[in-house]
């Protein structure tokens, strides 16, 4: 675990993480923006260490979240593009074969029409 200095309203914290210093430094600057367009307050701000542990980690875990759902909606999406491509091809094919809804549906009735007559 290191040791990371970071800035909070102007005003320099300590913390200990795992985390990359970029990513922590985002986090910080995402929490400071939020809270000044809530406060509407840009002179510095006191904030007891202990609170800003508190809100770094809901940020982080809000980040963890956003980037859950973006691989979730990315993993989809290519899925989806795959699935379309398997019925295009699907359809193509039987429209090379020069079978088409009607076609297919006539030749199924015509082997059931073809069994039945096997049979008396």
């Amino acid at each position: 675990m290191k040791r990371l200095k970071i800035k909070f309203f102007d005003i320099d914290y300590m913390i200990k993480t795992d985390a990359e210093e970029d990513y922590v430094r985002e986090i910080a600057s995402y929490l400071e923006q939020k809270v000044k367009e809530i406060s509407q307050q840009e002179s510095s701000l006191a904030v007891p260490r202990s609170f800003l542990l508190a809100m770094l980690k809901i940020t982080d875990d809000y980040f963890k979240v956003l980037k859950d759902f973006e691989d979730f909606k990315d993993g989809a999406e290519e899925r989806s593009k795959r699935l379309v491509g398997i019925l295009d091809n699907s359809l193509k094919e039987k429209e090379a074969a020069g079978f088409d809804e009607g076609v297919i549906r006539e030749e199924l009735g015509r082997e059931e029409l073809e069994d039945s007559y096997k049979y008396r």
